[in-house]
């Protein structure tokens, strides 16, 4: 019985250690090289794109379809609309991508910073940002949607 959960603690312990990491990113660094792949160096992209505010690197990610219903303009409202309400985006790393059919969602946590109302003190909060990437019939990646959990 002893020897059996021995066995067991050793067989997790191997699959926690051997599966793909968690990799907290600043834009200049890279993904570990088990989690790089197409997909999720569009995302890096996409999110580099946010924190720089670079609403042409972010829109141009997105598929031709729906560059027509977010554009540049709303890029910008959008943004602005999260430095009032979470802050300055300042950094991002990779959470998990779940399995699906066709397409691939692709979880990760970006890092905000503000200030305190009397601009003394600074903090930071995290929200979980989710982009969904798909595949057109000539192979090329895009990004399908995004959002906030």
């Amino acid at each position: 019985m002893k020897l059996l959960k021995m066995l067991t603690c050793t067989a997790a312990s191997a699959l926690f250690l051997f599966g793909c990491t968690t990799v907290q990113e600043m834009p200049a660094e890279k993904v570990s090289q088990e989690c790089n792949t197409p997909e999720l160096k569009l995302c890096r992209e996409l999110l580099i794109a946010f924190i720089k505010n670079d609403a042409s690197g972010f829109v141009n990610r997105l598929t031709p379809e729906n560059q027509k219903s977010f554009n540049k303009e709303d890029f910008t409202t959008a943004r602005n609309n999260m430095l009032k309400t979470v802050g300055e985006p300042v950094s991002f790393r990779y959470l998990t991508s779940p399995e699906f059919v066709k397409l691939q969602p692709h979880v990760w946590i970006v890092r905000f910073k503000r200030k305190d109302l009397a601009q003394k003190q600074e903090f930071f909060s995290e929200a979980l940002f989710r982009i969904v990437t798909g595949r057109d019939k000539n192979g090329n990646i895009y990004v399908l949607g995004f959002n906030f959990l």
